[in-house]
């Protein structure tokens, strides 16, 4: 309508320069906003494929963590097969308490009884306090009532086990003559009447004989990561009945 008003060949000529720049600028403003919009589609496209990748990236390291835990425990099996084992799964557990325990999906229906040990592939965890038919609590070693018969694999100096606070655990009736160092192994003795022999209950972490008496005071660390455990084996071990009662009897007299 602007070029048909104007009569002058050069103004009409000014004018549709004028316009074809204004439709060339509007065009470009129009593609940017196109491009802008187009690109924020992209980028929630691409926001949602990089969760979905994230999530399967974080089942896939489950399942690879989920099969090393399985391969350690079917390798801790093999290599233990004089016993009989029963698996189960941790599904509830407190570490705040004196009185800590694991809570586990196997009862009687699966031949947990009281007392029985529990393991994991690290070591020792504990033993069997309490059993329903589908499950049962385990006392562990950070139980103010745990004990147990241990040893000092390098040099078989014997002691007792127990906890009385803190990260590290007790071993009691030490004398200070006997050979421990920081860095010794100590497992489970064949003096223990709940606890098969041999197996592993941590290392030795602190030793201290400056404590008045005749005994050192030493300190271990657990092999097992009570924050971390989730499968465990409950062996069917059971202590010969003759000899708890001969020596509940000697400690009568």
């Amino acid at each position: 309508m602007i070029l048909l008003s104007v009569g002058n060949s050069s103004k009409s000529h000014l004018v549709a320069q004028i316009a074809v720049e204004v439709v060339g600028v509007t065009k470009s403003i129009t593609n940017i906003f196109s491009n802008f919009y187009d690109i924020q589609d992209e980028n929630r496209k691409l926001r949602k494929t990089n969760i979905l990748l994230l999530s399967e990236l974080s089942q896939l390291r489950e399942e690879k963590l989920e099969n090393i835990r399985l391969r350690r425990l079917l390798g801790f099996k093999e290599k233990t097969n004089n016993y009989e084992f029963i698996p189960a799964d941790v599904v509830g557990k407190t570490l705040v308490s004196p009185y800590n325990y694991i809570i586990l999906n196997a009862g009687s229906n699966e031949g947990v009884e009281v007392n029985m040990p529990v393991i994991s592939e690290s070591g020792v965890v504990g033993k069997i306090m309490k059993v329903g038919k589908n499950y049962s609590v385990a006392m562990i070693l950070y139980h103010k009532d745990f004990r147990a018969s241990v040893k000092i694999q390098r040099t078989r100096v014997d002691g007792i086990l127990g906890w009385e606070g803190g990260e590290f655990l007790s071993v009691f009736n030490v004398s200070k003559t006997m050979d421990v160092e920081v860095g010794d192994v100590v497992i489970t003795s064949e003096y223990s009447t709940i606890f098969p022999p041999g197996f592993e209950i941590g290392v030795v972490a602190e030793i201290d004989n400056s404590v008045a008496g005749l005994f050192k005071v030493i300190k271990v660390k657990p092999a097992v990561d009570f924050t971390k455990i989730e499968e465990v084996f409950i062996i069917k071990y059971k202590s010969d009945l003759e000899r708890e009662k001969i020596e509940q009897d000697l400690l009568e007299k």
